[in-house]
């Protein structure tokens, strides 16, 4: 007989369970994937997960399977329930009660404790987001099966009781997909710990857990859409690898955590964190290690982190891995000579004593420690419930007795949607913004109808303030006068900065003349509503003007609900004249060449900036690219100079190129058709190919024994050495390797030799092409014949070392304690005058991650774009050491090279798709012609 499940069809496809007990009547995993979980050399896909979960689903009541919404490649996402019957016939029910918790406002106390204690625990367990770190994606399907097989057993029957278990199998479906097939097809060759020749996830690899307060990924919204539906009390990642020679790594975090994290929800998740320490030293799992300087909790942006600041206990864990599912046996020599008397530490209780270590041992592991999560909560079910009513009524205190009291976003704007931008992405993460119906003074300031106001006396405040707010990165010496510890990702990311976005701050508490001229946009969430589907198939593209096509953030309707002003175009004359200091310019320049229209440049004068003209449009056309892209545009008799549609080459290196995904995602959404260029379409005449060549920070070209060396050869698969940085959370620029890594610091690294794969990272000959010295010349030839090189952030080496450019990094081999400057927010001088800096405003808050600082030398031909100020430090939010060395000095240039030009841009302008005040550089910068050049010269 079949179970009726309470959801409602709108959340998805349903999986149908039948009415047996747990115990003995249900599918092993190996049933479906022809071996266990955790085997060496054998790696589930993400297909055959789903099949199972699906079979699982279809034979015991104590599970419900739901498609949440759909990958980037169009893969369903699923999310399992778990849980006894009971609870699951009453999973709308525990769900309003979450909600209602997580939304404490007009809730008293007494209710809330009487909700907590009716109420279940619901915990997010999630498989993991980075597919090549594979063991907690091999693991969610035995966690499965064993919480419902063993549903008779004592310990986990008081799970199933008190908890629903939010099984996400994984996050990444794509990624575990290709990388499961790329392992297989490899294994028992000499490129069985090969990496992936490409991303595992569109677009954006390893940072996909990057990405949490801007939500620019398909993934990225699956996620927050279903947990603002769903609230969970804990959310729990899976990742691997640990610092070298610990097995695992858990909270407590390393220093610093984040600035405005809920202390009571910061108390829990170190709590949770040496719960799972116990766990596993109950079960004989040595080797766990805490806090050290492996990875702080500093960055707002992780997807394991971000919900913390929504009161949520989040956390992640980092599990040793080997290669993929190549087992590896260490010697005690192979651990570092510090660990090697496998002493007892406060904080790493029970070493490790090396041996084998397998793909089957970190699931263990992983399990292990989900059971301890999930042990927690039975446990402190009522005061997991109760925590997050209580840390979200805290931060409803606080906004009204600490300021700011609010942030103020004015309509009127340099570009009107960058501010629509920023808001519909906080919208979405579940803050609540207001408008102004009426003028009002704030703090002394008149602001117009029509701003939008984000008051901090709400449950979320502590998102906004992480996000809005200067970040100042704490000085952390070692000893008084010691080196300063270093942030592991970005230290700084100030999104109004960073998105060119004017906004005012209230010092005072808002009054209740001003309070009663603002109106909510959307409302309260309302519990009873049903969850639904994020559906990404949607053809029609509910809001035009911003960066996310499909439905975008109108799912939620609060974000929907923001929009920026009308479009308004004023004038007469054939040309539609479009500003550049506005993004969707380049969105209209686009789409009138696809309409067959052209384009002219139209230098800056004296007292306007450069703008692009558009003609061959009809008025009805016209009208509607303003409309649509809610552009400020003028109708004009002016005449520019001819631009060709250029054919734009971005640089794909095979393997990993984060920087480059990113890239390719900010173009494509704004339009731009790309040449894709791997290293050996570098070969030929480039001049029949492209017309501007776009490198990435971290896409260096390969070439013997030059910059860039080995690049185009696909590394060893990401997390195939036991070791800090092979794996892990990563960092921005490689930064976190300045950290160390705690027990086991950086350099520990598992010896050579992939077991019977044969040596580590041997490269598939088809992805093995190295640029000869003829194909470097052919480049050459292609700038100076006219062609335009654009390098990002560290891709300025190759150019500067392969063509000798006048062009020096004066801080190129600075000791970091001398210099630091990586995940910042910096301020430039900037010269809108040139056509790559055409839109900017005179000073601009650029992202600095690793840059180079520029001197010129002698025989230096062409523009300094952007500069730095003679005195003082230019650092806006984050971190720096060593301001004295780019006092005075080059942020970017424009090298002249004959006929060609070398664009070096020494920041960051597109870092993970944020930075939106620098976006019309990228663009600029490619649109960067002869005709162009020749009309500002």
């Amino acid at each position: 007989m079949r179970r009726t499940a309470r959801l409602i069809p709108a959340l998805i496809v349903l999986i149908p369970t039948l009415a047996l007990s747990g115990a003995g009547n249900v599918p092993t995993p190996e049933s479906v994937f022809g071996f266990k979980p955790g085997a060496d050399y054998k790696l589930a896909t993400y297909e055959q997960s789903i099949e199972y979960f699906k079979k699982l689903a279809a034979s015991s009541e104590y599970i419900t399977l739901m498609e949440a919404g759909k990958t980037t490649q169009g893969r369903g996402f699923y999310i399992a329930f778990i849980s006894n019957p009971k609870n699951l016939a009453a999973i709308d029910h525990y769900r309003e009660i979450a909600r209602r918790l997580a939304h404490p406002l007009g809730l008293s106390d007494a209710e809330a404790h009487k909700l907590a204690q009716e109420g279940k625990a619901i915990v997010d367990l999630d498989g993991g987001l980075h597919a090549t770190e594979v063991a907690g994606m091999q693991q969610t399907p035995k966690l499965a099966y064993d919480l419902i097989n063993g549903a008779d057993d004592p310990k986990i029957k008081e799970i199933l009781d008190n908890v629903i278990v939010m099984l996400l199998p994984t996050s990444n479906p794509d990624g575990q997909q290709m990388v499961a097939e790329w392992y297989m097809k490899n294994v028992g060759t000499p490129y069985e710990l090969s990496g992936l020749p490409r991303l595992f996830q569109d677009y954006v690899g390893h940072d996909n857990n990057r990405d949490a307060y801007m939500l620019n990924m398909i993934e990225s919204r699956v996620i927050e859409h279903a947990l603002r539906q769903w609230e969970p009390q804990i959310v729990y990642v899976q990742h691997q690898t640990a610092p070298f020679p610990t097995r695992i790594w858990v909270p407590p975090f390393s220093e610093p955590i984040g600035k405005e994290a809920p202390y009571v929800i910061s108390r829990e998740t170190n709590m949770i964190g040496m719960a799972i320490a116990q766990g596993l030293d109950e079960h004989g799992m040595t080797g766990t290690t805490h806090l050290g300087t492996f990875t702080d909790a500093w960055y707002a942006g992780y997807g394991d982190y971000t919900p913390t600041f929504k009161n949520v206990a989040t956390f992640w864990t980092e599990t040793a891995l080997y290669g993929l599912a190549t087992p590896h046996e260490y010697t005690i020599n192979d651990l570092p000579q510090a660990y090697r008397d496998l002493r007892p530490q406060s904080l790493y209780a029970s070493p490790w004593t090396p041996g084998w270590w397998r793909l089957g041992d970190a699931v263990a592991y992983m399990e292990t420690a989900s059971m301890s999560v999930l042990e927690y909560a039975a446990k402190y079910r009522e005061s997991l419930l109760y925590n997050r009513y209580q840390s979200g009524r805290d931060q409803i205190a606080r906004g009204k007795k600490d300021g700011p009291f609010a942030y103020l976003f004015p309509q009127e704007q340099r570009d009107p949607v960058a501010v629509v931008e920023l808001l519909r992405r906080l919208a979405f993460g579940g803050l609540r913004v207001s408008q102004l119906t009426a003028p009002a003074t704030i703090d002394d300031v008149e602001y117009p109808a029509g701003t939008w106001v984000i008051p901090t006396d709400q449950e979320f405040a502590a998102v906004a303030r992480e996000v809005l707010d200067v970040q100042k990165y704490p000085d952390m010496r070692q000893y008084p006068g010691g080196p300063p510890a270093r942030p592991y990702d970005a230290s700084g990311w100030t999104l109004p900065m960073q998105m060119g976005v004017k906004m005012g701050i209230a010092s005072k508490p808002l009054s209740d003349d001003v309070r009663a001229k603002m109106k909510v946009i959307g409302s309260m969430p309302d519990p009873n509503v049903k969850p639904t589907t994020y559906n990404k198939a949607n053809d029609v593209d509910a809001a035009p003007f911003d960066s996310v096509p499909g439905i975008g953030f109108d799912a939620d309707p609060a974000a929907a609900a923001i929009v920026p002003p009308p479009g308004k175009l004023t004038g007469s004359g054939a040309a539609l004249s479009v500003d550049p200091a506005e993004n969707n310019a380049f969105r209209a320049i686009n789409r009138a060449w696809k309409q067959g229209a052209s384009v002219r440049f139209l230098a800056g004068a004296a007292n306007r900036g450069a703008r692009y003209l558009i003609t061959g449009l009809s008025a009805s056309a016209q009208n509607d690219l303003v409309k649509s892209l809610a552009l400020t545009a003028e109708r004009t008799s002016a005449s520019g100079t001819p631009l060709k549609k250029p054919r734009i080459g971005l640089f794909e290196p095979w393997g990993s190129s984060t920087d480059e995904g990113w890239t390719r995602w900010l173009l494509e959404q704004y339009g731009f058709d790309l040449v894709i260029m791997h290293p050996e379409d570098f070969h030929g005449r480039l001049q029949d190919k492209v017309d501007v060549i776009i490198l990435a920070s971290d896409a260096r070209l390969p070439t013997p024994g030059g910059a860039g060396a080995g690049r185009g050869a696909v590394p060893a698969q990401a997390g195939a050495a036991d070791q800090v940085g092979a794996a892990g959370r990563g960092g921005t620029g490689g930064q976190g390797a300045g950290r160390g890594a705690g027990a086991g610091q950086a350099g520990a690294a598992a010896p050579a030799g992939g077991g019977r794969g044969g040596g580590r990272g041997a490269v598939r000959p088809e992805y093995s092409y190295t640029l000869t010295q003829d194909d470097v010349d052919g480049l050459e030839a292609f700038i100076r014949g006219g062609g335009t090189l654009v390098c990002f952030n560290a891709a300025y080496r190759f150019a500067v070392q392969q063509f000798k450019l006048p062009v020096k990094n004066v801080v190129d081999g600075l000791r970091p304690d001398d210099f630091f400057l990586r995940g910042s927010l910096v301020e430039v001088t900037t010269n809108p005058a040139h056509p790559a800096m055409a839109g900017m405003p005179d000073k601009a808050a650029v992202f600095a991650d690793g840059n180079p600082v520029f001197e010129t030398t002698e025989g230096f031909k062409g523009t300094v774009l952007a500069k730095y100020q003679e005195t003082g430090s230019p650092l806006l939010s984050g971190f720096m050491i060593g301001e004295k060395y780019v006092q005075g000095k080059a942020a970017a240039l424009d090298v002249e090279l004959d006929q060609g030009h070398v664009i070096l841009l020494g920041f960051s302008p597109q870092w993970r798709d944020q930075s939106f005040g620098t976006f019309r550089v990228v663009f600029n910068s490619a649109l960067y012609a002869p005709p162009v050049r020749a009309a500002t010269k």
